[in-house]
């Protein structure tokens, strides 16, 4: 197998070498916020496929970016083709499929990536026992994953409709090796001038 040049200048925003090392080491990694952090965990993913990896993703909230990928792929490496084909993308659109998706999963040490796993678990339409339950079987499975291969997860809090749901954020963050919260950069302020 041949892999492609990669771009020694490039550097992704969002990336920093603490947070890339995390999906280099073997062991259930959160990263979370305000917002689903789908473009950081997108630019990982595609870092890694360029180095030659074929990391899997997991789709919960249908975050995935294809185009943004694609060109991010175009600046990291002169084959672009090849980063796109070394990636595995299943989507779930529930919370029962999700935890199955992730529960059929064979470790096999390729990087696993699960982008907004929370978003099909604060469906209201779901019971809130069923969907503890599930998520405690879902966290369980996670971490058996990830002691063979690097598992990334994104999450985003509740929003105000299923703020009852906050205690599943708490257990996903509590049983994660390693937590992140990251928050949007700061809007620059700008003043208007004055007029006299």
């Amino acid at each position: 197998m041949q892999l492609e040049r990669i771009s020694p200048e490039l550097s992704i925003p969002g990336l920093s070498p603490e947070v890339m090392s995390a999906a280099l080491a073997p062991r259930l990694t959160l990263l979370w916020g305000a917002s689903v952090p789908a473009r950081t965990l997108l630019s990982m993913v595609a870092l890694l496929a360029a180095r030659g990896d074929a990391p899997r993703i997991f789709d919960g909230g249908n975050r995935f970016d294809g185009y943004f990928v694609a060109r991010l792929a175009r600046r990291l490496t002169d084959r672009p083709h090849g980063v796109m084909s070394r990636i595995r993308l299943s989507r779930a659109f529930t919370c029962f499929q999700l935890a199955e998706l992730i529960e059929s999963t064979a470790p096999d040490g390729s990087p696993l990536f699960v982008l907004d796993l929370l978003s099909t678990f604060y469906d209201e339409s779901v019971a809130t026992r069923d969907v503890e339950r599930l998520l405690s079987e879902t966290i369980a499975r996670l971490k058996w994953l990830a002691a063979s291969g690097p598992v990334i997860v994104g999450a985003c809090e509740p929003q105000a409709l299923v703020e009852a749901r906050w205690g599943l954020l708490d257990q996903l963050q509590l049983s994660a090796d390693s937590a992140w919260m990251l928050r949007a950069p700061a809007e620059a302020v700008v003043e208007q001038p004055r007029l006299f």
